[in-house]
């Protein structure tokens, strides 16, 4: 269904808009003026304010904590992201605006005792003389001074961290631009001088708790470490030497190294003994190193060369029996004799220091063996004594650090070098320009701003003095429009003689739509679909077929509606004074097209059919194009009606009734096709179309008719009578 709402009938009128902003516009800018020249006035009668800055860097302290270790140099380092990121930034801004630092500054440059932080002491400038004047300015009553002096005090202070950094600017506003950049200077002093104390008192604490934690260490340790010598001395675990080595483990060593030497001796003895025995056997002794080495053995080498060489020079004039060859064949054998005697002595040797090398690598493998076997049966000891060392060692490591820590905390405080996280990077300095007020550019916005908030008044009041005639239009017309529903329209004597209709049937079913021939059915069809609604039922009935005919059906629906006890309007839809309304005979009169106009009014247009209740509207006189139609007004004109007659029913050939469709968006509840057999098929394109909209939640129909005579067959003659009977009427 359509929606029920009333359009609005309101259509700005730019030209009247501008006809009203224009009659108003002397009276905005004097209003302007008077505004500017008012600001301007109680903007001299303020003091001016000026505001220094003062500005600070959050550093990091290093190793300043005194809950650090002084001996490792990485110690407090981990700390710094925790301490240099964005939220401890955001905590010292908020120390800086604490109401301990504010009252000790206050208290420090006496700020209760200046009118500025005291109302109490008199007014500040003239402004503020005049509002004392008439009762709204002056000291609250109940309040302290101490209290008003921190409220204005806070008025006046904006301390501010800029993004991406670690600077927290301090500022400060006063009527006296020395006082506020000491304000500026002293509130970063302050606070940089509290950080300095708190750091000296956390130092204190902390010496303070360090100082028994020492002393009751230092018992500890010396406890611990008796402890260690008295096991050590029990378990024989005494040690020696720079790494403090126990001395059965030291022996086992040593016993180690003695008889990997020995090992070692042993194994070249044999090597070189079993190499002489080796070339003993191949008779070549003078090949062994030991012969070589020997001299003995060499002279009797020496000796057996000389012997041989004498005797070979003899036996060349000498035969062998000669005494002086025998002698010299003698010798010879007695050199060689010795050779082998001192060669067999010597690889006798070699066994022997084989065999002794063997010996004492055995005897140093049993006390080696003996070591180990004292060792591991004082492993138990030697567990007990590390576990003993360990706890000593702890207790006087932790001895030394808290020592250390104590010692390097003493010398910060007697020092008096105390690193603090906030530094002073920039003092403030007196400004010679005022920030407040800025006269000139205050004055100028306020007068802009007096001059829009004027014209935007002067405009919602033209809007709305539209908008209160629309809703008189819409009033009077719904008037009218009663008036004219209540009258009964005095009966014509005769009635015309009926006129042939179109063969009437039974409603039945189509493939695209539900399908009417006869004028009653769709008459209880359409009265059956209003129910009981309390708004008017909104037809539109768009026609491919003669006038004739149509005139007819729709006669015929009608008054079939009116008997059934619906009150019902037929519209003429035609724009151009053609068609139907040549039909209706009523196209010279006063119709539709001035009633879109605005030039007549209901009583004027709103006439009965001959012999029935059924009201109609003719189509008009004046030819109009459907682009120029208003479709708030005709929206307006049929809600109107909607309120009066229980069915409205629009009638117009197919081109007519798709303008007036389409400039009131499809606002029908039913739309009805009028065709016969000649058009049936192109009446819907396709389901849920009319007319070449695709649409919904409007309930369409189809009137089948017979092809009936042309425009001037019988029946139409005769309709044409009985309309002009109604209209001499």
């Amino acid at each position: 269904m359509r929606d029920k709402s009333f359009a609005s009938p309101d259509d700005i009128d730019l030209m009247a808009l501008w006809a009203t902003l224009r009659r108003a516009m002397p009276k905005l800018l004097v209003l302007t003026l008077a505004a500017g020249i008012l600001t301007y006035v109680v903007l001299s009668m303020m003091a001016p304010r000026y505001t220094s800055q003062a500005e600070m860097a959050i550093v990091a302290k290093g190793t300043a904590n005194p809950f650090s270790n002084p001996n490792n140099p990485t110690a407090g380092l981990d700390t710094l992201p925790s301490r240099m990121d964005k939220e401890a930034v955001n905590t010292h801004v908020h120390a800086l605006l604490s109401s301990n630092l504010a009252a000790r500054v206050i208290k420090e440059l006496q700020l209760d005792s200046r009118r500025e932080f005291n109302a109490s002491l008199g007014p500040v400038d003239s402004l503020d003389t005049v509002m004392r004047l008439v009762g709204l300015g002056g000291s609250r009553p109940g309040i302290s001074d101490e209290d008003e002096a921190l409220k204005e005090f806070f008025s006046r202070l904006d301390v501010y961290s800029p993004a991406e950094s670690r600077v927290i600017n301090i500022q400060f506003t006063s009527v006296d631009p020395g006082l506020a950049a000491k304000v500026a200077n002293t509130v970063a002093e302050t606070y940089r001088e509290e950080l300095a104390q708190a750091t000296v008192a956390e130092t204190d604490t902390v010496q303070k708790s360090l100082a028994p934690r020492i002393e009751a260490l230092s018992e500890e340790v010396s406890k611990a470490e008796s402890e260690v010598a008295n096991f050590r001395a029990k378990a024989g675990l005494l040690r020696s030497g720079a790494q403090q080595t126990p001395l059965n483990e030291q022996q086992l060593g040593d016993i180690a190294s003695e008889l990997t030497r020995a090992s070692a001796t042993t194994s070249a003895a044999q090597t070189r003994a079993k190499a002489a025995r080796q070339l003993l056997s191949k008779r070549a002794p003078e090949a062994i190193p030991e012969v070589q080495a020997s001299p003995i053995i060499q002279n009797l080498i020496q000796q057996r060369v000389t012997v041989e060489r004498d005797l070979l020079k003899l036996s060349a004039t000498m035969k062998p029996a000669h005494p002086v060859i025998r002698q010299l064949n003698a010798d010879l054998n007695a050199v060689k004799q010795q050779i082998s005697a001192e060669v067999a002595n010597l690889v006798a040797g070699l066994d022997r220091e084989a065999f002794i090398a063997a010996e004492q690598e055995a005897a140093i493998r049993k006390r080696l063996d003996a070591v180990k076997i004292e060792v591991a049966d004082s492993g138990a000891d030697n567990v007990e004594l590390r576990q003993l060392e360990a706890r000593a060692a702890a207790k006087r490591g932790e001895l030394e650090r808290l020592q250390a820590q104590f010692e390097a905390n003493r010398a910060r405080a007697d020092g008096g070098v105390v690193p603090v996280e906030a530094q002073i990077i920039a003092l403030a300095r007196p400004s010679s320009v005022p920030v407040f007020p800025r006269k000139v550019p205050y004055t100028v916005l306020v007068m802009v701003g007096t001059l829009l908030l004027g014209t935007a008044i002067v405009i919602t009041v033209g809007l709305a003095a539209g908008a209160r005639k629309g809703d008189e239009s819409e009033c009077r017309l719904r008037e009218e429009i009663a008036v004219v529903a209540a009258s009964d329209p005095a009966p014509v004597e005769a009635s015309p003689p009926p006129l042939p209709r179109p063969n009437p049937e039974t409603a039945e079913a189509a493939d695209l739509a539900p399908a009417f021939r006869s004028p009653d059915a769709l008459a209880e069809h359409l009265v059956h679909s209003a129910g009981t609604a309390r708004t008017g039922q909104r037809t539109i009935l768009a026609s491919h077929a003669d006038p004739a005919t149509t005139v007819a059906v729709v006669r015929d629906a009608a008054n079939a509606m009116t008997e059934a006890g619906a009150q019902t309007l037929i519209i003429d839809g035609s724009f151009d004074g053609d068609g139907l309304a040549d039909a209706f005979q009523m196209s010279r009169a006063p119709g539709f097209t001035e009633l879109i106009s605005g030039a007549v009014t209901f009583s004027d247009v709103v006439r009965s059919l001959p012999g029935s209740g059924v009201h109609i509207i003719a189509c008009g006189a004046v030819n109009a194009s459907d682009e120029n139609v208003d479709a708030d007004q005709l929206n307006m004109i049929l809600d109107a009606l909607d309120e009066a007659y229980d069915q409205i029913l629009v009638v117009a050939r197919a081109q007519a009734a798709r303008a007036i469709f389409e400039t009131i968006q499809g606002r029908f509840d039913i739309a009805i096709i009028m065709d016969n057999a000649e058009t049936r098929r192109t009446a819907f394109s396709e389901h849920g179309t009319f007319l070449g909209f695709t649409v919904s939640d409007i309930e369409l129909l189809r009137y089948e008719t017979e092809v009936m005579e042309g425009r001037g067959g019988k029946a139409e003659k005769r309709w044409n009578q009985a309309l002009r009977a109604a209209s001499i009427a």
